[in-house]
């Protein structure tokens, strides 16, 4: 349980130490630990979607301005169509949890640029996303403020492992302030998983960049 718990509170930290050995002086580096502005709270969201199962595991994570982790959530739908509607309705997740945490003004992030650009879209949405894309768009009046990043696979690595973790050992709660409200014995590894995930983004990022300067 310790472990999961400064897992959460640390995993920027664990973030900027692999990056440090592997690429120091590239962009990337500084995007993976760049903290939100003083006091915004950054969300980073994903899904791994069950495709004959059509069930999607989402994941939330969230930081203040010091980039401490303050935040976390993990969540089942069931009945999701596609990969595309479980990105969105993790979008959808991550307000509700910034809802349920009191948190006020939002920087919300993930890899996933066809759900940013739905949600940030000002006109009437009539694709498959309709439904979940109004919804969002009434949770915005929820808050002070709310914007929307895309962020490469790399910097969103944190939120992918925890949602294919709580995939794979089928945990489901959220943690708040460090303390645990429904957390699983099985996902004492997930900081393992984390610097495996982190570590394999750094490297094929650092191996493409070797690849153009060679080409």
């Amino acid at each position: 349980m310790s472990k999961l718990l400064r897992f959460i509170r640390g995993y920027d930290h664990d973030i900027g130490l692999v990056h440090k050995n592997l690429c120091p002086s590239s962009s990337l580096g500084k995007e993976l630990l760049r903290p939100p502005d003083s006091g915004v709270i950054k969300l980073n969201f994903d899904a791994s979607y069950v495709q004959g199962k059509k069930l999607a595991f989402t994941a939330v994570l969230a930081r203040n301005c010091k980039g401490e982790g303050v935040g976390a959530d993990t969540y089942l739908f069931e009945d999701v169509g596609d990969a595309f509607v479980a990105e969105a309705r993790a979008c959808e997740r991550a307000l509700l949890f910034a809802r349920m945490m009191g948190f006020r003004q939002l920087l919300v992030e993930s890899d996933s640029l066809s759900v940013i650009k739905y949600v940030k879209k000002k006109e009437e949405d009539r694709s498959v996303l309709r439904p979940t894309t109004y919804h969002i768009q009434q949770l915005h009046l929820l808050f002070d403020e709310v914007n929307y990043n895309f962020v490469p696979r790399a910097v969103n690595s944190a939120a992918h492992v925890l949602a294919l973790e709580g995939r794979r050992r089928r945990v489901c709660g959220n943690w708040a302030d460090g303390v645990p409200n429904s957390v699983g014995e099985g996902s004492l590894n997930l900081q393992y998983w984390l610097q495996s995930a982190v570590c394999s983004c750094l490297h094929a990022v650092v191996a493409d960049g070797e690849e153009s300067s060679s080409g």
